[in-house]
């Protein structure tokens, strides 16, 4: 049991535990994701400094239809969730955007869901259930106690691949998100098992970043089904083929403005992402 009930911010508690009731009363599954499960992971677990903080929470709900979905959203609105012109999107208090993404029996073919909006945009959700599977009991409130759910380090790298190829070319975040996961993989707790389970890995070209690139592509491939997996292995041979010319390889480089410090990053990055699509094939 991770217990950061000492450390999580007043208001972050406040809304996961609104939540967690709200769900409770609904009978309904949910986890937190996105930048806010990162900051929890790696900050206020493991006390790994965020380069890029957040004020959002998303979270994502386990739903069987948008009838269910809805009577979630206006459980929210009866207890001061404001909605916005998004439709999964809500403010409250000083938290201004808290991300409501459902998965389940409510997407088509596990695959996506279309938003019941005039939009009717549909946003993938690939994964999305091998990753509460996997997620991590956290104990954010000690008297009484009360555990969430946490996608898990290996399942947000997961859905944040997928999250950035679905909504190219504006979730640049996420693809800093996933370098920075990266370069503190071995850190985040995974010293130990990486000298147990994978010794293979430790030898003379030892580095962290790129030998956490292995493990961290490892770790996804084992909660991955099949058409998941496919999926991340071919999103991570387009852009290492197209390497200068790589999106996502760009996007990591977001803030690198010295040129030579730029071509230098290309290649380093580039290698870390050739790691990763090997962890990813190779993980048995």
């Amino acid at each position: 049991m991770l217990d950061i009930s000492t450390k999580i911010d007043p208001f972050t508690s406040e809304v996961l535990t609104l939540v967690s009731k709200i769900t409770d009363t609904l009978n309904m599954d949910f986890f937190v994701i996105g930048a806010t499960a990162r900051d929890i992971i790696f900050n206020l677990v493991h006390g790994i400094q965020i380069q890029r903080g957040t004020n959002d929470i998303d979270f994502s709900v386990r739903v069987r239809n948008w009838e269910n979905y809805t009577k979630l959203t206006d459980a929210l609105k009866e207890n001061n969730f404001s909605p916005s012109k998004i439709v999964h999107r809500f403010t409250y208090k000083s938290i201004p955007s808290i991300d409501v993404i459902p998965f389940g029996e409510i997407s088509l073919d596990s695959l996506s869901i279309k938003w019941p909006d005039k939009e009717a945009k549909e946003m993938s959700v690939i994964g999305f259930e091998e990753c509460f599977q996997d997620s991590e009991s956290v104990r954010i409130q000690s008297n009484p106690p009360l555990d969430i759910k946490i996608a898990s380090t290996r399942g947000l790298v997961l859905m944040k691949l997928i999250s950035w190829k679905d909504g190219f070319p504006t979730r640049s975040r996420d693809a800093l998100d996933i370098l920075y996961i990266i370069k503190n993989y071995i850190e985040a707790g995974n010293m130990d098992r990486l000298q147990s389970e994978h010794s293979d890995l430790v030898d003379d070209q030892f580095d962290f970043e790129l030998t956490g690139a292995i493990l961290l592509g490892r770790d996804i491939a084992e909660i991955s089904n099949p058409q998941t997996l496919e999926f991340l292995v071919n999103i991570l041979e387009e852009e290492i083929k197209n390497e200068d010319n790589s999106k996502f390889i760009s996007d990591m480089l977001i803030g690198t403005s010295i040129i030579s410090q730029r071509d230098e990053k290309i290649k380093h990055i580039s290698y870390m992402l050739m790691n990763l699509l090997n962890g990813l094939r190779n993980h048995n």
